[in-house]
């Protein structure tokens, strides 16, 4: 083999790596991130909907999950609309016994958001 040959080829053996980098790499990390997001879900996690949604996961069924999004509304959406945990329960857990809290109980404000769950509507 001539050294034209292999210096030929090079560009296409750089471009091959670079796709694997930039392009097969992350969506492999992607793909696994979600699976194990969607696998730590359990009852009691806050979790926010690609939609943007907030709710509470009430209870899972096979690959559907059911939310609570207000007190007393509960949807029911497919594992993977879910875009990420919130406040995972068993985290909840452990920050309520160190004394660490995500929301303070006094003025009602939760420290997520900003805001103390009244809403604007109909404010000028």
């Amino acid at each position: 083999m001539k050294s034209d040959d292999v210096a030929g080829l090079l560009p296409l053996v750089v471009l091959v790596v670079l796709a694997y980098f930039l392009l097969i790499r992350p969506t492999r990390r992607r793909a696994r991130e979600t699976a194990a997001l969607q696998a730590a879900l359990s009852p009691g996690d806050q979790i926010m909907l690609t939609s943007g949604l907030f709710g509470s996961v009430v209870a899972i069924e096979g690959e559907s999950v059911r939310i609570e999004v207000a007190p007393g509304v509960v949807l029911t959406a497919h594992r993977g609309a879910v875009g990420k945990i919130v406040t995972d329960n068993a985290g909840a857990a452990a920050a309520g016994a160190d004394g660490a809290s995500t929301s303070d109980a006094s003025t009602g404000e939760d420290a997520r958001d900003g805001h103390d769950g009244e809403s604007n509507r109909g404010a000028v």
